[in-house]
């Protein structure tokens, strides 16, 4: 999927060999919300399904299969006689799903710090370096694919198969408010360091520090990207075509999860 709307390619284009040979509903899936948790498709917006059918080559009932998921997800609304529309969340609902995934990342810290899991250590580390190599280097893409990676890997040491799962979906949202907020990606050393505290109580096995960095670090984030949401509504709300046609977001700094 290239991840623009207006590349219809038909039934035998790229899109519809994706999912030819898989239950089209669950193939379709990933790729509707990829493309709104990266604001390919913004809040608000209504997804067209003829458009959408032909771009994955397949009828309208595996299509609305995949939508009533993003629904129950909470990406997308379905409205009687408009279709499915994208969720537009307030900064209040912003706040809560952040709440959520602090207590979720506070957890998986001090579990990991509490484990002996020398290859769970050894990744977190590694990946760390690597997070702090990019960083140097000036390099957002790799850096916050790294960082995704970094976060992911602490949860995943918990082998908490429930905590896992719930992270995943509270991370759907969380990544789209921080491709919302990062409209132009950039990344400093000081991004990168500020899991210094996280890696050194994890790899020492301070597990009630770990636990506290780790809030401390995502609370931290939660207010870059309230801060960045609250700025983007004083933005919209504007009346003056040339500003609101030429101004960009004030971002307070870059919101690295």
């Amino acid at each position: 999927m290239t991840g623009q709307k207006d590349d219809v390619t038909g039934a035998t284009g790229p899109s519809a060999s994706v999912v030819r040979f898989a239950p089209m509903h669950d193939q379709i899936l990933p790729h509707l919300r990829k493309d709104i948790v990266e604001n390919r498709w913004k809040s608000g917006e209504r997804l067209s399904e003829p458009l959408l059918c032909r771009q994955f080559g397949v009828s309208r009932t595996p299509l609305r299969q995949a939508l009533k998921t993003l629904e129950a997800e909470g990406l997308v609304r379905l409205v009687p006689h408009v279709g499915a529309v994208v969720t537009d969340p307030s900064a209040t609902e912003i706040a809560e799903t952040m709440e959520i995934l602090i207590g979720l990342e506070q957890l998986a810290a001090t579990r990991v710090a509490q484990s002996q899991q020398g290859d769970v250590l050894r990744s977190i580390e590694r990946i760390y370096a690597e997070m702090r190599q990019a960083a140097r280097h000036g390099d957002p893409s790799s850096y916050y694919e790294l960082n995704n990676d970094f976060h992911l890997s602490i949860v995943r040491g918990t082998g908490n198969r429930s905590l896992v799962e719930l992270h995943e979906k509270v991370m759907w949202h969380v990544h789209r408010e921080r491709h919302r907020a990062n409209v132009v990606e950039s990344v400093t050393v000081e991004s990168a360091e500020s899991h210094d505290e996280i890696v050194r109580a994890i790899l020492e096995h301070r597990a009630e520090d770990a636990g506290f960095a780790m809030r401390r670090h995502l609370e931290n984030v939660s207010r870059l990207m309230l801060a960045t949401r609250l700025a983007q509504q004083g933005s919209s709300s504007a009346t003056d075509a040339r500003t609101r046609s030429k101004a960009k977001p004030a971002v307070a700094g870059s919101v690295d999860i």
